[in-house]
């Protein structure tokens, strides 16, 4: 279709393509988990886009228009077709990103596992539905579905038949051994984020033997169903001579994202400190990392700005690392577990005056020594000495 012809057609938001009132006015795109900035006329033209109205009958910005289309965020019609168009509304600061875990079971025993020994604890699938949809209707845009491990929920598929329709993009979680040809036709998700902890010999330390080349299947399965893959790694003391081997594997698979973290000393970890790495063995892996799926500070505060979790017994923390503060019952509430959660200033940390400080905000506050200290691992990450912040 030509440019012309495209502006004279019924502009109609893209079905993938969700309006946002965050901090300002966004436009989310859930397939492509991208976050446009709109200014106070974008979000009114496109508010009006339902594919009723022709885009010369909307906007003289042609230029606006084409780069729309280019992008996926609008479709052209040579017909009307309304869809009503509703603009997601959240509070201040916005919760962007939510953990849903929605069970303790899990079918590994990792010697990593921050949660500690696995427990047959699921969260109601009443809560779980009211829970994401009250998240969408705060303008959430990933919801991150974990457990343990999520496959073992035992009313997964019809949670997720429920939540089909949400604007909000759904992530999966999983050590990826539960996976088959079978279950991936149902598991209507936009992203599995597979655990990947090394090559063969470094993963099977932390997950044990045969976890490994279940893992790579259920990768391939993924791919095969053209469902987006993102991996997540931890840096640990069996797989730092793997991290090529790694990157090439997760080029090949077209991995949208790459993870890569630090271990925190929590759960089984406590029982096997043998697995921790220093900051200067991390700090060179950990630039391995790609993608931009990170849920971490912004506006001025520290890690969690955005982010919260629900665990299984359907309180509200602040992560998973966190679930002894309670911030309330997120069954009955969403909203008021979010505006129960203090945030935490840059302004307030020890390493305010860091050159580095806007970019790594001070790192994981639980894996920081103290409150307010630095996080060694993000110092090391960014090449400063942390002890001049003492």
């Amino acid at each position: 279709m030509k440019k012309a012809d495209r502006r004279s057609s019924y502009l109609l938001l893209s079905p993938y393509s969700v309006l946002k009132m965050l901090e300002s006015p966004f436009l989310y795109h859930m397939k492509k988990d991208e976050l446009y900035e709109l200014d106070e006329q974008s979000i009114a033209f496109l508010a009006k886009c339902n594919g009723t109205k022709k885009g010369t009958d909307l906007t003289d910005d042609e230029e606006f228009i084409d780069y729309c289309l280019e992008e996926g965020l609008l479709l052209a019609m040579d017909q009307p077709s309304k869809t009503d168009i509703i603009i997601g509304q959240s509070f201040l600061p916005s919760l962007r990103y939510l953990e849903l875990q929605l069970t303790r079971r899990c079918n590994l025993k990792c010697l990593h596992c921050y949660l500690g020994p696995q427990k047959k604890e699921d969260l109601s699938l009443q809560d779980a539905i009211h829970i994401s949809r009250e998240f969408e209707s705060m303008g959430g845009l990933r919801l991150l579905i974990s457990g343990g491990e999520p496959l073992l929920y035992p009313s997964l598929r019809k949670y997720l038949d429920e939540i089909s329709q949400i604007n909000v993009r759904r992530v999966l979680l999983t050590n990826g051994t539960k996976i088959t040809a079978e279950n991936i036709q149902w598991l209507n998700i936009d992203e599995i984020q597979f655990s990947l902890d090394g090559w063969r010999a470094g993963h099977e330390i932390l997950r044990g033997k045969g976890s490994f080349d279940k893992l790579v299947e259920a990768i391939n399965i993924a791919k095969d169903a053209e469902i987006q893959i993102s991996i997540a790694t931890m840096v640990h003391q069996g797989n730092l001579n793997e991290f090529d081997h790694m990157k090439h594997f997760i080029s090949d698979v077209g991995a949208c994202e790459w993870g890569i973290d630090a271990l925190c000393l929590s759960g089984n970890l406590n029982q096997n400190k043998k697995l921790i790495v220093s900051p200067e063995q991390a700090a060179p892996r950990m630039k391995y990392a790609f993608g931009g799926g990170y849920h971490g500070p912004s506006d001025g505060f520290a890690c969690g700005r955005h982010l919260m979790t629900v665990l299984p017994s359907g309180m509200g923390v602040k992560c998973g690392f966190y679930e002894d503060l309670i911030l309330g019952d997120a069954g009955k509430s969403l909203k008021d577990c979010w505006l129960n959660l203090n945030h935490l200033p840059i302004d307030e940390l020890n390493c305010r005056n860091c050159e580095m400080i806007h970019d790594c905000a001070g790192g994981c506050r639980f894996r920081a020594p103290h409150g307010t200290s630095p996080d060694p691992y993000m110092c090391a990450l960014y090449e400063i000495n942390p002890d001049k912040f003492k």
